[in-house]
């Protein structure tokens, strides 16, 4: 079942990107994994406002997420494609936020 579906979608993506079961897809995998709206306006609101440090080691603020890693699964090749690629574009969003903001 699972190879059909990335078949399906990967067939879908390259020739109806705008396909309404993509339509479904994406809005199924932002709400029921991540609330990406939420997630976006979080983004926005702490957009300047963060400093990045590097680390030698993992801040002890950083283990309950470290622990999370490999916790959840996201069955199919489809999901994971499309949840990097939300992922992907939120980031971008909130980068060129902030180089918008700055100029």
């Amino acid at each position: 079942m699972t190879v059909s579906s990335d078949l399906i979608y990967d067939v879908l993506r390259q020739h109806e990107p705008d396909h309404i079961l993509l339509r479904a897809v994406f809005a199924d995998a932002a709400t029921g994994l991540i609330d990406v709206g939420r997630l976006n306006q979080f983004l926005q609101r702490i957009c300047g406002r963060i400093r990045h440090i590097a680390l030698s080691q993992v801040s002890p603020l950083a283990v309950p997420a470290m622990l999370e890693i490999g916790r959840e699964s996201v069955p199919g090749e489809a999901s994971e494609t499309l949840l990097r690629e939300t992922v992907e574009e939120l980031i971008a969003e909130a980068f060129s936020g902030h180089a918008q903001r700055k100029a």
